[in-house]
């Protein structure tokens, strides 16, 4: 026996022993390695057979409920329309009452349009009447006055006068022609208006009335400025 505490049986030689050498002690554990580099994928596996039917499962119980405490449902459709009801009973007459006050005065209205209660015109031919041929306007207003005259024999010279001055003039030869003019003028009450030739002396054969022709003055009142009623003999009419 050794001093090394191994018991040598058998045919084992102390020179095997030595040249083998003793078990040594178990080294500590090592550090862990890196990550290894991911595989390569593998490939998809064969299908797995169908699995067995499985048992039938318990029958649920009902949690039903009467409906109350349920939420309001959503408004339906409106509905077609009925028909016409029958017409009710006359109701019961109301009790009389007496007459109220009579109430205040309205305040006026607008002024309305002038209607005229009167007409003014004259109108004249060749060969005028001295006072007949003048037109003396019988109110403020607007007037309209116009001449026609045939013209033969000499050059004439014609102009529209109001309270000696002249407002149209006009002139024609003396071959057979005719002049017209037309104008409407404000007048004054009082204003007159006449149509009066230049001289009587070259002027008056050519101005001339047949039976082809004819030379007339006219003027008649458009509407006066006021609607007050004037005495009936301040409205002239002549022809």
């Amino acid at each position: 026996m050794f001093s090394s505490g191994f018991l040598i049986r058998g045919k084992t030689s102390l020179s095997n022993l030595v040249a083998g050498g003793l078990p040594g002690i178990q080294g500590l554990m090592g550090s862990k390695g890196l990550k290894g580099d991911k595989g390569d994928q593998g490939k998809p596996g064969n299908p797995g057979l169908d699995g067995q039917k499985g048992d039938r499962g318990e029958q649920g119980g009902c949690k039903c409920t009467d409906g109350r405490g349920g939420n309001d449902g959503r408004p339906g459709d409106r509905g077609y329309k009925g028909d016409k009801g029958n017409t009710g009973a006359q109701g019961v007459q109301g009790l009389t009452r007496l007459k109220g006050n009579k109430g205040d005065m309205g305040l006026d209205g607008l002024t309305g349009p002038c209607s005229p209660v009167f007409q003014s015109a004259l109108s004249t031919s060749r060969h005028f009447i001295p006072l007949m041929g003048i037109y003396t306007a019988p109110v403020n207003g607007t007037y309209l006055f116009s001449f026609h005259i045939a013209v033969a024999g000499k050059v004439l010279k014609v102009g529209l006068f109001c309270n000696f001055y002249p407002l149209v003039r006009a002139t024609e030869g003396d071959d057979q022609s005719t002049t017209s003019q037309t104008v409407i003028l404000h007048l004054k009450r009082g204003d007159r208006v006449w149509l009066q030739v230049e001289d009587a002396i070259t002027n008056i054969t050519g101005m001339y009335t047949d039976r082809e022709s004819t030379s007339k003055f006219s003027g008649y009142l458009l509407h006066p400025d006021s609607c007050e009623i004037f005495p009936k003999g301040d409205i002239q009419e002549a022809s």
